[in-house]
Parts: C-alpha cells; sequence; structure tokens
C-alpha cells in the first residue's frame, strides 16, 4: 500500500500537469485585461500590508567592477495606491537623530504627495509594462504548482510614448509571467534594447542594457505583493547622476497593517 501511494502521486502530479498543457491557451488581450482588471482591483487591498525589505546597491565603476556597497532595510506601505518608503537602517546601523528625522519628514511628504494625486516618482511598474509592451509567444508552464502564462515582450511603437515611463517601455525586451487562476503578473523579466533620452537628453538619459526583473507572489488573503527585485542600469534625470549600478531587493515580511499622515511620526519607534 506504502508502495502504491508513493508511485500514484506522481503520476498524479504529472497528469494534472499534462491537463494543464492540454487546455486551450486564453487570448492574449483578453489575459491582458484581466491582469491589468486585477492589479487595480488588489491595489486598494495593498494599503493593508506593511513590509520589511532589504535592499543592496552595488555602485560601479566605468569597467563593471565594484564600487562601493549599500546595504538598506526599509519598510514600505502604501497610501491611494502608491508605494510609500522609509529607510530604517543603512548598512546596518539604524537611523538616528537629523537623519531619522530627515527620513520622517521624507515620508510625510509622500504621503502627502500620494494624497493629492501626484504622479509616482518609483519607477516603472509591472502594469505599466503590461499595459505598453507587446506581447507573443503565449505558453503555458507550471510556477510552484501553479498554471502559468508567459509571454515574449518587446516595445510597442503603436503605443503613446511622450513621458519617460513610456520611452522607457518601448525601448524594453524580456518576458512577463500572469498566472493563470487569478490573472496576477508573477514575474516580469525585461532588459533596455536601447538608450532612452527625453528632450534630447537634456531632461533624462536612461542608458541601453538597463534589466529589471520583478517576482511577485499571493498572501493568503489572494493579495498579491513583491517577494524580490533585482536591477541594474545607468542614468541621469534632470541635473541629478544616477550612476552604474545594480541592485537586489528582498521582501523579509510582511504583515496586516493601517497607516494614516497623523500615525508617521510613530512608524520608527514602532519597528
Amino acid at each position: 500500500m506504502i508502495y502504491r501511494s508513493l508511485t500514484i502521486v506522481p503520476l498524479l502530479a504529472a497528469a494534472l500537469t499534462l491537463h494543464a498543457q492540454e487546455k486551450p491557451l486564453p487570448a492574449i488581450e483578453t489575459l491582458r485585461k484581466l491582469a491589468l482588471e486585477q492589479n487595480a482591483a488588489t491595489e486598494k487591498q495593498r494599503e493593508r500590508y506593511l513590509c520589511r525589505v532589504r535592499t543592496e546597491t552595488t555602485q560601479l565603476d566605468g569597467k563593471g567592477g565594484e564600487k562601493k556597497v549599500d546595504d538598506d532595510e526599509r519598510e514600505i506601505f502604501f497610501v491611494k495606491q502608491r508605494q510609500i518608503t522609509q529607510t530604517v537602517t543603512h548598512n546596518g546601523k539604524p537611523l538616528t537623530g537629523g537623519d531619522a528625522k530627515k527620513e520622517i519628514d521624507k515620508v510625510k511628504k509622500q504621503i502627502k504627495d500620494a494624497e493629492a494625486g501626484k504622479p509616482n516618482p518609483n519607477g516603472i511598474s509591472q502594469s505599466e509594462i503590461l499595459r505598453l509592451i507587446k506581447l507573443t509567444n503565449e505558453r503555458r508552464v507550471m510556477v510552484s504548482g501553479r498554471p502559468t502564462i508567459v509571454f515574449d515582450g518587446v516595445g510597442d511603437p503603436s503605443q503613446k510614448a511622450n513621458g519617460m515611463i513610456e520611452k522607457a517601455v518601448e525601448a524594453m525586451a524580456g518576458t512577463i509571467s500572469v498566472d493563470e487562476a487569478s490573472g496576477h503578473v508573477q514575474d516580469t523579466n525585461v532588459h533596455g534594447t536601447r538608450d532612452v533620452k527625453l528632450a534630447g537628453g537634456l531632461l533624462a538619459n536612461i542608458h541601453k542594457g538597463f534589466l529589471l526583473h520583478i517576482v511577485t507572489a499571493p498572501k493568503a488573503d489572494g493579495v498579491w505583493l513583491v517577494q524580490e527585485v533585482w536591477g541594474s542600469g545607468d542614468a541621469r534625470v534632470g541635473l541629478f547622476m544616477h550612476p552604474s549600478y545594480r541592485f537586489h531587493q528582498v521582501t523579509e515580511s510582511c504583515r496586516l497593517f493601517d497607516v494614516n499622515a497623523d500615525s508617521v511620526e510613530n512608524l520608527q519607534e514602532k519597528h
């Protein structure tokens, strides 16, 4: 009986995988629409979470060698569907005194901007990439036992590309994976195929070869949150130089939380 159980389990798993592969693939635009709707529907639910993330950022020299490494621990939460970030430690040391106060002031400003509906400066989201990129070569794979639809993605010249985000997506190529059952984006892995310039490079310039890889996963209540992010590149935005770098961000923990502007001063002390 034990022998039969040991042999039946992998056979059942193989059968389920085969059944998933034989199921007709959903239409590309149908799945894109579902994924965008699901992300919009769950953005409000993300406001219930406070997550602790650790980011290692490596500044590179002109030859690609390591020049400087920073290790930051941050807490992130969401207000009006916008991510708010607070640095808690820098290179293993808690922020104190003036540095801690500056960070709290930055968090207050982020919340104020979110409440006012100002544009989010935190970079390119999975939804923006999914919305703007051209999807091809649809196929189904299994990820952690879940049927997942994978697409190849390339920049779509037919999409409106005025701002920096649109222009950056237009210069991207890579893969996007969507969890078939829920419709949530599970993995976005893209790279830049050419330089991106805004206002002829005077306003902003992102160089060819930049990388962005985002992995998300569901919590027990069905809310999908970012689990891990990798990136690299170099850029100049306005008068600010962003040297060549690579980074790796890992979400270490998440818990239910409720925050508003009046309680921001207590974030550092409570955590």
